[in-house]
């Protein structure tokens, strides 16, 4: 993995920023149980400079203008300003906090990556605003779309999004499905295969109609994972006691890591601090 020469402090012990765009790799073959005396790691993601600005989008090029105004990202004026580092009170959002390397422990029986289409824009793992979550190999990627104009007799039924997953691997990438999203209500169900997962890819979800619509997603392979908080903070429990790699990954700003030792029932804490 790629490094830039300049060192992160992270709790007490010390971290690297990798080059933007990279992602955690994929750790060794899991197997899950029961955990006895577990231990935790909770921390925050703090952002210190001044952050990207947003990338702004022209809505009138794009289909459903007057519906996509409704988007939270819309300026009012006919742009979407997309914040693709989003910072609020020195915490970044949109940062997975994952234990790669890590053989056994808790159980794991990941569902599925749900995702909406919705006010035309990608909301990962369904959740309320974020647009970064979590894959897995030949697991399976669900979209629904949420989206639909009675004002629009084209659209009454609903918004036509699509979905175009691609796997990215520095700075290539190759499409996994790209599949047409018509009807208020229709979930689009795929596998995800990738091809790069043991290199450090990762997922990367666009509408093609609308392509101010991203989400991105790192591809784990065991239950010691965390979507940070609005407010920056994650916790990852149940985490059988040793010392442990833990990388912070964000889809534009890189991955930082950190050595974290785990006592038994203890919790050990990781604050990682990103800067452009």
């Amino acid at each position: 993995m790629r490094r830039i020469g300049f060192m992160i402090a992270v709790a007490g012990v010390v971290g690297l920023l990798t080059a933007p765009m990279a992602s955690a790799k994929k750790g060794p073959e899991y197997a899950g149980g029961a955990v006895s005396n577990g231990g935790s790691i909770s921390g925050k993601i703090k952002f210190t400079g001044t952050p990207q600005a947003p990338k702004q989008f022209d809505l009138v090029k794009f289909p459903n203008s007057t519906y996509c105004a409704q988007n939270p990202f819309s300026d009012g004026k006919g742009h979407i300003e997309l914040p693709e580092v989003n910072v609020k009170d020195g915490a970044l959002r949109d940062v997975v906090v994952y234990i790669p390397h890590i053989e056994k422990g808790k159980p794991f029986d990941f569902k599925g990556t749900d995702v909406k289409a919705n006010l035309c824009r990608f909301l990962a793992q369904g959740g309320p605003s974020t647009f970064s979550g979590v894959v897995m190999n030949k697991s399976h990627i669900r979209v629904l779309n949420t989206d639909a104009d009675p004002n629009d007799p084209k659209a009454a039924t609903g918004v036509l999004h699509n979905p175009h997953t691609y796997e990215i691997d520095g700075t290539k990438s190759k499409t996994i499905f790209n599949v047409p999203l018509p009807n208020k209500g229709q979930t689009i169900d795929k596998e995800v295969k990738l091809r790069k997962e043991d290199k450090g890819s990762f997922v990367k979800l666009e509408c093609d109609q609308h392509n101010f619509m991203n989400a991105y997603f790192l591809p784990v392979s065991n239950p010691y994972y965390a979507v940070v908080s609005e407010d920056g903070t994650f916790k990852i429990d149940d985490i059988p006691p040793g010392e442990y790699e833990v990388e912070a990954w964000h889809p534009i700003l890189g991955v930082q890591e950190a050595k974290i030792k785990v006592a038994a029932g203890g919790t050990a804490t990781a604050e990682f601090t990103f800067k452009q």
